[in-house]
């Protein structure tokens, strides 16, 4: 059976698809929900992390949970994406460990794990034939890091923005029956961008 017969079966594989896409967009409108109830004087704040002490802190926390358990339900259910775990792993570590605090070591070492473990998961473990697309999203997520450090105006706030968005396109294209991009499946061997 190859993918697209995998991707059109109906049931359980289908509720699947429709979870890898609310995860895409869970991970693309966090940043908006958390700009929208954030009621603090100093406008979009540096990064998404600063807004853990945000007024309504359920807007930092039950999006991030969420999008944590989702990355452990695609690495359990596929039982080739054991990354996703791990990644969910790092996401839950953002998250439980505060950025300015006692514990700001852990929470950066976490999420350089999280969106350094994407950016290697879009490059080793998607299909040859999606070269150009995985490249691209490479590129962006490597192009907002320069904008980051070698800019004033493109903050740590939209590079994780850029990078949470190309991550969602990554999960939301892998779901779908019309997109020749996808993960690996088991036995197939892992290929670098060109």
């Amino acid at each position: 059976m190859d993918l697209q017969q995998v991707k059109s079966l109906p049931g359980e594989l289908g509720r699947f698809a429709r979870l890898e896409r609310i995860l895409g967009a869970l991970l693309v409108l966090t940043p908006a929900l958390l700009i929208g109830v954030d009621t603090g004087p100093d406008g979009i704040r540096d990064s998404i992390s600063a807004y853990h002490d945000v007024s309504s802190p359920p807007a930092f926390y039950v999006p991030l949970t969420v999008g944590a358990m989702l990355f452990f339900v695609n690495g359990i259910v596929r039982h080739a994406h054991v990354y996703n775990t791990l990644l969910g792993l790092a996401l839950m570590g953002v998250i439980l460990f505060d950025h300015d605090g006692a514990t700001s070591v852990p929470h950066f070492i976490f999420a350089a794990a999280f969106f350094g473990g994407n950016v290697l998961v879009m490059m080793l473990f998607s299909t040859r034939k999606s070269r150009k697309v995985k490249a691209a999203f490479v590129g962006g997520i490597l192009s907002s890091i320069a904008l980051w450090i070698f800019t004033d105006w493109f903050t740590l706030f939209w590079a994780e923005w850029v990078s949470l968005a190309i991550v969602a396109a990554h999960f939301i294209l892998d779901s779908v029956t019309w997109s020749p991009y996808r993960a690996l499946q088991p036995g197939e061997a892992p290929q670098l961008v060109p």
